[in-house]
């Protein structure tokens, strides 16, 4: 199964305070046709970091509510983890979301 960067998915994730985990969603960022892909941690709780995004479309994206992405949180999630894909950035929402990524991982 190959992920398309923008796609939004929903992946279990353990939590050590958690038995059992959580569901949770993220934004696919990379995937280079292996068995994880890399993605950035969605959230509907208020940030305030430069490095979240607020997701404009968020149920166009097939979020249940106004969620932030945290691209300063970018994590390796393994695809056998993947609950299930949920929807995917619009197209003003992805260009945020490059614009930002540019901003933040820009080496001079």
């Amino acid at each position: 199964m190959t992920l398309r960067p923008g796609e939004v998915v929903l992946i279990r994730i353990d939590y050590h305070q958690t038995p059992g985990g959580k569901v949770r969603p993220a934004i696919v960022l990379l995937d280079a046709d292996d068995d994880d892909f890399v993605a950035a941690p969605i959230t509907s709780r208020s940030r305030t970091s430069d490095y979240d995004v607020p997701i404009v479309q968020w149920r166009e994206a097939g979020l249940n509510s106004p969620s932030t992405m945290r691209i300063h949180k970018l994590t390796v999630l393994a695809k056998s983890e993947m609950a299930r894909r949920i929807g995917a950035l619009v197209q003003e929402d992805r260009a945020t979301l490059a614009s930002a990524l540019r901003m933040a991982f820009f080496l001079e």
